[in-house]
């Protein structure tokens, strides 16, 4: 199977793969329930956090069939910590004991919410972030540590960001960012500035105290970041407050392809992303989104990374994973090196929907005639 996905992906970058590739992902979710340790704990703990990784990867891997690209020589580990860019920001981030981690906004007003963002120094907040104590306290531990016969590597944090729109969100408090576009317009739009300055020289100083000097920007290279809360806005909306954020990120740090995730019913800014901003690729959108349609009215050189429904890998049967599967694998959406499926794996997702996931992806996923393949992938261990 590893050279069929080799083949998979070097076609798919050729553009002349015969099938769609299926893909699966997980993240802490089932590693702590694999490793049998608590969020809070993975969280706290150098120690959990890396075992958590290293053991959860490995029953990824030997559980979960999929086109998932074949493993590199080294285990990389990451700073998995959600709520590091509102901590650098100075949010309270509330840790639980058996769920993920959240934080609280700021509480200033309006005025005084700009001038403490304006003066926060970028390396001073990264310094205090849990992410940085997590990442030397990782380095430590990772050296010369070998699992599964690779060494284990560890991943430089603080490499992109997780929203412009969702951060200022989180940081202001969701209703009242909502509020601020209609009441405030001219505070909405210096706070998401001022959000942009420092997430780009947050993204700076990692590079630079991680490295030991600044980064040479904008750097040859694609680039790729998250803003799931574009959501709420109306295309008119994002296109006067956060699409020159969005073009300002884009144009500093890099020169190469320029990639977006979207979750959630976005699909109203797919032609300003695209037309705008020269957005090439965009993934995270469910079944709803009508890819079809958006494939060919975005032009050639435009990608969908879809993402299959989660709750119906959850909680489907396997008939309704297969509606699911036709569904999205329509004669539109089978276009050569433009179109993937993702799967995402919570702790409750039964292994036999997931088998079953990739099974009609195969036998659905075949482009230009090509039937795909529908042999029976070898049988995981259920039990979860």
């Amino acid at each position: 199977m590893t050279k069929e996905i080799a083949d998979l992906w070097s076609a798919y970058a050729r553009r002349e793969n015969s099938r769609v590739p299926i893909t699966f992902a997980c993240d802490e979710q089932v590693w702590l329930k694999v490793a049998g340790h608590t969020f809070r704990e993975f969280y706290t703990d150098p120690v959990v956090h890396l075992r958590a990784q290293l053991e959860g990867r490995r029953w990824f891997s030997e559980h979960v069939a999929g086109d998932m690209p074949p493993e590199p020589e080294h285990c990389t580990v990451g700073v998995q910590l959600w709520m590091a860019e509102n901590e650098f920001f100075g949010c309270e981030v509330v840790y639980q004991e058996d769920d993920y981690a959240w934080a609280m906004p700021l509480r200033w007003g309006r005025d005084d919410l700009l001038h403490y963002l304006a003066d926060l120094d970028p390396e001073e907040q990264v310094r205090r972030e849990s992410a940085w104590r997590m990442y030397q306290s990782l380095r430590e531990l990772a050296e010369g540590l070998s699992f599964a016969d690779r060494s284990v590597e560890v991943a430089t944090p603080g490499q992109s960001t997780h929203g412009i729109f969702t951060k200022a969100a989180e940081l202001r408090g969701l209703e009242r960012m909502c509020l601020d576009l209609y009441e405030a317009p001219d505070f909405a739009e210096r706070f998401l500035e001022l959000v942009t300055d420092k997430t780009i020289a947050r993204i700076k100083t990692w590079h630079k105290l991680t490295t030991g000097h600044e980064p040479e920007l904008p750097m040859d290279r694609p680039f790729h970041f998250c803003d799931d809360s574009l959501q709420l806005l109306s295309a008119p909306m994002y296109e006067r407050f956060v699409l020159p954020c969005h073009e300002r990120l884009y144009a500093t740090m890099a020169t190469g392809e320029r990639r977006l995730h979207l979750c959630g019913h976005a699909a109203q800014h797919y032609a300003s992303l695209r037309r705008r901003l020269n957005v090439t690729t965009i993934d995270g959108p469910g079944p709803f989104v009508d890819y079809g349609r958006h494939l060919r009215e975005l032009g050639p050189d435009f990608a969908f990374g879809a993402q299959t429904d989660h709750s119906v890998l959850e909680h489907g049967s396997e008939a309704d994973v297969e509606r699911m599967m036709r569904g999205m694998l329509i004669p539109q959406t089978k276009v050569p090196g433009r179109f993937q499926i993702v799967g995402f794996l919570s702790r409750q997702t039964p292994l036999r929907n997931v088998k079953a996931c990739y099974q009609y992806g195969r036998r659905y996923g075949g482009i230009g005639g090509e039937a795909g393949s529908s042999e029976e992938m070898p049988s995981p261990d259920d039990s979860r």
